[in-house]
């Protein structure tokens, strides 16, 4: 027989192909989304880890990064953009300790960025009163003029900054924007060595006391003596300050040391300013914040290894306690406490056991003020320039 030709060999080839169809299994399609390994709407544990937690291994941190990105996840049906609604339901300021200097406060729900934004804040512009000008009228001490300013200039004022104008250079000083004080110690000669405190620092409410010498002040003789200030009123006899004088908020800071037969004689005008122009007008003594510490037990630590795990923290985050018929279980007692010295993963296989996290999006703050204004009414204060600076970015973007 001869070789078949080409339309046979073509009707062989189909009817072999329908066969196929004909006796394989049908198949069929599934989406995507049907994929049991794929979450609609929400992410998948892991990823969730990474999204919301920085790990801290034993070597390094990681998951470090913020996922700004408001699509990353739209594959998986999440919305990762920023939302001013959910901001406000999320977002908690909760007090844990306040005293007299410090303040303690956790904020959940904010971004770094702006945790941040908010310390620069009460570091640099919520405004205080520091003395910023000295008339030396003697100073036989070993501490040179401008150490001498300098040390001044650093001395906390307690008074409220919200009560005075700034002064610019070309205002005259007066009683909204100069506040005065005199310094006049002298170490008798034959005495002990003296210790020049800042209670020293005496408020003068009239202003300067210290005579300007000008040609004209020289001319005229009758006219009243001309100071360094330009006072209009006392300033005691405002009612702002009816409650108590103005004076330096710790009065046992030493200024200098005197020996016998040494002197000091000077004036010292404050005002108000910014700690962005001068450390000496910052409110704060540090502001600073750390993420939420978060540590887990992976598994039950029971008995020898409980009691280990207790012993290699240095800041006691764990305990044990008792769970009966003569057993021991670790638990988790102090996560706050927690200062990321990684002790207790240091040693081969223990990072199996514990997990030590950070959470990203809650911080604790704490502020520790100077002593010008309680540490309550910098966080109000540091409020209130942040809401400016968010009002003015958005009349300018409108």
């Amino acid at each position: 027989m001869g070789s078949p030709t080409e339309s046979e060999s073509m009707d062989t080839e189909s009817t072999s192909t329908q066969g196929e169809s004909i006796d394989s299994p049908k198949i069929e399609k599934i989406s995507v989304w049907d994929l049991p390994d794929v979450p609609q709407g929400k992410l998948p544990p892991h990823l969730e880890l990474q999204r919301t937690r920085v790990k801290c291994d034993f070597l390094a941190p990681t998951n470090t990064q913020n996922i700004q990105y408001s699509g990353a996840y739209a594959s998986m049906g999440v919305d990762n953009s920023v939302r001013f609604e959910q901001f406000r339901n999320n977002f908690k300021v909760e007090v844990v300790r306040l005293d007299e200097d410090e303040l303690e406060f956790d904020m959940i729900g904010i971004d770094p960025s702006l945790a941040n934004a908010f310390r620069r804040i009460l570091i640099a512009e919520v405004p205080t009163v520091a003395i910023e000008k000295v008339l030396i009228a003697n100073n036989t001490s070993i501490i040179q003029d401008e150490v001498l300013a300098h040390r001044l200039g650093l001395i906390p004022i307690k008074v409220d900054p919200r009560l005075f104008e700034y002064m610019s250079e070309n205002d005259v000083p007066n009683e909204k924007n100069t506040i005065v004080f005199k310094l006049h110690a002298h170490c008798e000669k034959g005495g002990d060595r003296l210790r020049v405190l800042s209670s020293e620092l005496k408020w003068l409410p009239s202003g300067s006391e210290f005579i300007l010498g000008t040609e004209s002040q020289a001319s005229n003789s009758s006219a009243k003596p001309k100071t360094y200030t330009s006072f209009s009123c006392s300033q005691d006899s405002l009612p702002e300050f009816s409650n108590g004088p103005i004076a330096p908020r710790d009065a046992d800071i030493i200024i200098a040391k005197l020996g016998p037969g040494q002197e000091i004689e000077l004036e010292a005008h404050a005002v108000k300013g910014m700690g962005k122009t001068h450390a000496k007008w910052s409110p704060v003594a540090t502001a600073w914040y750390r993420m939420l510490p978060e540590v887990v037990l992976l598994q039950d630590i029971e008995d020898d290894e409980a009691e280990e795990l207790v012993k290699k923290c240095p800041v006691k985050v764990f305990d044990i306690e008792d769970i009966g018929k003569g057993k021991k279980r670790a638990t988790v007692a102090r996560p706050r406490a927690c200062t990321l010295c990684r002790e207790c993963i240091r040693e081969e296989g223990w990072d199996k056991n514990v997990a030590v996290r950070r959470v990203k999006d809650h911080f604790i703050f704490t502020i520790e003020s100077t002593g010008a204004l309680p540490p309550e009414v910098l966080f109000t204060e540091a409020v209130k320039i942040l809401e400016e600076k968010c009002e003015r970015v958005i009349t300018e973007l409108s």
